[in-house]
C-alpha cells in the first residue's frame, strides 16, 4: 500500500479503531518514525498544555 491509500483507510476507520490505532501502533513505530526534532514539536503541538487542560476539566481530573 501506498502512503496516501494506508492515510485515507486511517481517515476512513471510526473513532474507536483510530483511538485504537493511536494507542497501540504508534507506539510501535515511534523509535524508528520520531528521530528528528521536527517530530517532537508536532508532537508537542498535538498535546499542548491547553489541549490536556481541556480534557482534564471535562472529565474533572478522573474524579
Amino acid at each position: 500500500m501506498t502512503f496516501e491509500e494506508i492515510k485515507t483507510a486511517i481517515l476512513k476507520l471510526g473513532g474507536e479503531d483510530q483511538k485504537r490505532l493511536i494507542k497501540e501502533v504508534v507506539p510501535m513505530i515511534w523509535q524508528n518514525a520520531c528521530t528528528d526534532e521536527s517530530c517532537l514539536v508536532k508532537l508537542r503541538e498535538l498535546v499542548d498544555e491547553e489541549t490536556v487542560k481541556g480534557y482534564r476539566e471535562q472529565h474533572m481530573d478522573g474524579i
